[in-house]
């Protein structure tokens, strides 16, 4: 149980930045993500080592936890962020349409 919490923590901060970052420029957003995914690993690990040496946890049992727990969540997450990213796209009825400046054939 103490596996899944952890998981849907890690999950929910991850959620919470890849949202403030869908509004940023495209680099602003990547380097936000990605320094929050290196916060999260870290935190993860002091987080799981306290419990594991505070609490009388079985280890196993709370590594498989975390294992399937963090699994199953990774896909929710990557399912929520493509569907919010599909609905923020313009349709394409009122996306105008791009015209290409014509080259001359003699600059071939």
């Amino acid at each position: 149980m103490v596996g899944i919490l952890l998981s849907l923590a890690n999950i929910a901060a991850g959620l919470l930045v890849a949202r403030r970052a869908q509004h940023l420029p495209v680099n602003r957003a990547t380097s936000l993500v990605l320094t929050a995914m290196a916060l999260r690993l870290v935190m993860m690990v002091i987080i799981i080592a306290a419990v594991v040496t505070i609490f009388d946890l079985h280890k196993l049992a709370l590594a498989l936890a975390l294992m399937v727990s963090f699994f199953v969540m990774v896909i929710v997450e990557a399912f929520f962020l493509h569907a919010r990213h599909e609905n923020a796209k313009t349709p394409l009825r009122r996306r105008r349409r791009y015209r290409r400046q014509r080259v001359p054939f003699t600059t071939w």
